[in-house]
């Protein structure tokens, strides 16, 4: 079993579509909302686990925080039907389950609303601990960045890390992401982030010499950095209203690809497309029959 510990913020996801930008004193009308659930399981950590369970690796397992709360075992309950581990989910007692609102308006713009719930400082568990030095892969996405740089201690020198980039200095500072991207054998980003990736590498760090670095195109595709050689891999368009997840979807099935052992950088990148058009084709064919 390939162990994969995906660490971050979790999420129970309010997500719907506009008929138009809100205003104050003017009701805006809400056009659909996922018919599946409500809310819907979030958060960058579960989709990548997701896509990881559906690449077929079974020891896909979140590190992330949740509250002892009904919220809190939704959460759960979504991960385990979804074929997820939960042993790196910890409750905090006294809190509540960190949420999103996300509104996406008619010309593609989307308003998020994130309440982290939790009023505590988020540190590692002894429990999260384990799951992260017991790992063969460590995948980095956006969360506290103590418990991130811990994390990056606790990886045991033969296990591999990916980071999924969020260009959030909150949670990534300049020394973490230059630490990140020293330590990452698969790095994944969106155009709009490769900036704060390059900015990384500026302030000399030394990449490894496998390093795989795969940078997003939205609808049009992916471009994939590899031994030196960069080459654009398309994709098949969709047009979707509700793109949220998309890209960890995208990390997702492309570390599953890599932890299975494929080498092809191209065959990476095409698992990650297949995996983000699974996602965004069900929401629309939930939405057609809905229409």
């Amino acid at each position: 079993m390939t162990r994969i510990a995906i660490s971050g913020y979790a999420s129970l996801d309010h997500v719907m579509t506009l008929d138009g930008i809100p205003t104050p004193g003017r009701t805006t009308t809400i056009l659909t909302r996922p018919e599946d659930a409500w809310p819907r399981l979030g958060g960058s950590p579960a989709y990548v686990a997701a896509a990881l369970a559906s690449g077929g690796i079974d020891g896909a397992t979140p590190v992330t925080w949740i509250g002892d709360d009904l919220a809190g075992e939704d959460y759960r309950a979504q991960l385990r039907r979804r074929g997820i581990r939960t042993d790196g989910v910890s409750a905090i007692e006294g809190e509540r389950t960190p949420m999103a609102i996300l509104a996406y308006e008619p010309q593609g713009g989307c308003l998020c609303l994130y309440h982290p719930a939790s009023a505590g400082h988020l540190v590692l568990t002894d429990n999260q601990r384990d799951v992260i030095a017991g790992a063969d892969w460590l995948c980095v996405t956006v969360g506290p960045k103590a418990a991130t740089r811990e994390a990056v201690g606790l990886l045991s020198p033969a296990a591999k890390l990916c980071w999924v980039v969020k260009d959030d200095p909150r949670a990534v500072t300049p020394d973490l992401a230059a630490e990140l991207a020293a330590r990452a054998d698969l790095i994944c980003c969106s155009a709009a982030e490769a900036a704060f990736v390059r900015r990384a590498f500026e302030a000399g760090t030394v990449p490894k010499p496998d390093l795989m670095l795969i940078e997003t195109r939205g609808g049009a595709g992916a471009q994939v950095t590899y031994a030196g050689v960069t080459t654009f891999v398309p994709s098949e368009p969709l047009v979707v209203t509700d793109p949220t997840g998309a890209g960890d979807t995208f990390a997702g099935g492309a570390l599953a690809a890599l932890a299975s052992g494929e080498t092809d950088p191209v065959a990476v990148v095409k698992s990650g497309h297949k995996a983000a058009h699974a996602l965004l084709s069900g929401r629309v064919a939930n939405q057609n029959e809905s229409a």
